[in-house]
């Protein structure tokens, strides 16, 4: 029996990580779409005859958790700012 449930965890384990994984992946792709989305108010009215726009509110809950979502997939890179020590500010 122990030899049964060790082989089944061994098997489902891997399985749902994998799932688990795309799902989230899924999740932070459309998170820009959902920002887009969830920012029409005329969309969440109307989220019963928009499935995307049902998803989008169950996946994030508001704008804001879809927009810092968004925003975590890109990566910023700020400006070297080069200060010239002969110029008056």
């Amino acid at each position: 029996m122990k030899k049964v449930l060790i082989t089944l965890a061994l098997i489902i384990m891997p399985l749902w990580l994998i799932f688990d994984w795309f799902q989230s992946d899924m999740v932070s792709a459309d998170a820009c779409l959902c920002t887009e989305i969830l920012s029409n108010d005329q969309f969440i009215k109307n989220k019963n005859k928009m499935p995307s726009a049902s998803q989008c509110l169950k996946y994030f809950d508001s704008f804001d958790k879809a927009h810092e979502s968004c925003i975590e997939n890109f990566d910023f890179k700020h400006p070297e700012i080069k200060i010239d020590s002969l110029k008056s500010i």
